[in-house]
């Protein structure tokens, strides 16, 4: 089995930090033997409100607007912002027409006779009621159970009531303005609350990385075993196999796909070493700071740019530090301006995948990085960071 100083041992000749953000967020929950049962993430909100995403999108949407008044200044800085994602690439799925078309879409919507209107109203205040009745039931503050190699694999109660909702929502919402804006919130509100978990079990996940088991309060099996549940609720639920696979090797299946993880990610930056001016610190597993073309940035070795595409993604800009949450609320809005296009449904779902693959899973990786600033203190990248989470139920973090 892959022993932590294998991972550990990269990262020895630097100096540590006292986990102290580690001890005031993360709770080890044990039984009357002292058993480690769970470990809980204390900065996860258990109350739900569905307030703080309605108010987000809104705003986006209004902002986003206000711009395109100036409509050839907006498809110029499109344009610049885009000049890599839709190239003229015959294996890009979505070129840059399709994208301004979908953005018009947006520009059309009556934003607030849509979110003021009764039946859009109804049908989200009920989502959100059968929301927080399923988070009662899963305990969405835990981030690792280690007595169960089952437990996440199991918990589906978000997307049941997601799927109701969908439903309520076909029922009552006649036009197509406020059907498409209610699924789409509606979408987005349960895939958001599925990964603040993730996010925050990759924050745990630096923390592990960067100390050993005992600097945390873990024995080495513990820690192994924190390991394998974090992997373990990654597991789709249609992949029995894999489930099973983790049951089979509970006490080595997460450490083993975290270092797995770890050589991917390290064989992607020595493919594209040639595209960068220099290489910095490597922060964790999933982040490498690099000059590339002149410009300063963190590079995520997890994600790509976009599908097709193999160099890593751009994570954070040091000279330009709102330039990666400009497109990602750009890509955001399109993907909801794209519902609105008058094109064939497969064709829509391949563009849609293809928007989601520049920012969706980039986000929620950035939680190893996030952690990373906490512990160097770098309140201004920590602010930056948590506003292109796009993430608005874990917003309080920089509060």
């Amino acid at each position: 089995m892959i022993k932590w100083v294998l991972v550990l041992f990269i990262f020895m000749s630097q100096a540590f930090a006292t986990p102290g953000q580690f001890q005031e967020r993360f709770k080890f929950e044990r039984n009357d033997n002292g058993e480690l049962v769970q470990v809980v993430d204390q900065s996860i909100k258990m109350r739900f409100s569905i307030k703080p995403y309605i108010d987000f999108i809104k705003e986006s949407l209004t902002q986003e607007q206000a711009l395109m008044a100036n409509k050839s200044e907006y498809e110029k800085e499109m344009a610049e912002l885009f000049a890599d994602q839709f190239d003229k690439s015959s294996q890009a799925p979505m070129d840059f027409n399709l994208f301004m078309q979908s953005m018009e879409e947006v520009n059309k919507l009556e934003v607030e006779e849509i979110f003021n209107n009764p039946q859009f109203q109804e049908v989200i205040a009920s989502f959100e009621d059968r929301i927080a009745t399923a988070l009662d039931k899963i305990n969405p503050n835990v981030l690792a159970r280690l007595d169960n190699p089952q437990f996440f694999y199991h918990k589906r109660a978000t997307y049941q009531a997601l799927k109701w909702a969908l439903d309520f929502a076909k029922s009552r919402l006649s036009s197509v303005p406020l059907l498409n804006t209610a699924s789409y919130v509606l979408v987005e509100v349960e895939k958001m609350i599925r990964e603040r978990r993730t996010f925050h079990q990759n924050m745990m996940l630096h923390y592990m990385e960067r100390f050993t088991p005992e600097e945390l309060g873990l024995t080495q099996k513990e820690g192994d075993l924190v390991f394998s549940s974090i992997y373990e609720s990654r597991i789709d639920w249609f992949n029995i196999w894999e489930s099973r696979a983790a049951q089979a090797n509970w006490g080595g299946y997460g450490l083993d796909r975290f270092y797995q993880e770890f050589r991917l990610a390290s064989n992607r930056l020595r493919d594209y070493r040639h595209s960068t001016n220099n290489l910095g610190e490597r922060f964790n597993y999933a982040f490498q700071e690099a000059d590339v073309e002149g410009e300063h940035v963190i590079l995520n070795l997890m994600q790509t740019e976009a599908m097709f595409k193999g160099a890593p993604a751009v994570a954070y800009s040091f000279n330009e530090p709102k330039k990666v949450v400009r497109k990602r609320v750009a890509l955001m809005l399109s993907d909801l301006g794209l519902s609105f296009v008058p094109l064939p449904q497969f064709i829509k779902n391949i563009a849609s995948s293809y928007i989601k693959s520049q920012y969706e899973q980039h986000r929620i990786t950035e939680g190893a990085l996030f952690a990373h600033f906490e512990i160097q203190n770098q309140r201004e990248m920590l602010r930056n960071l948590m506003i292109q989470y796009l993430n608005p139920f874990d917003i309080h973090l920089i509060l």
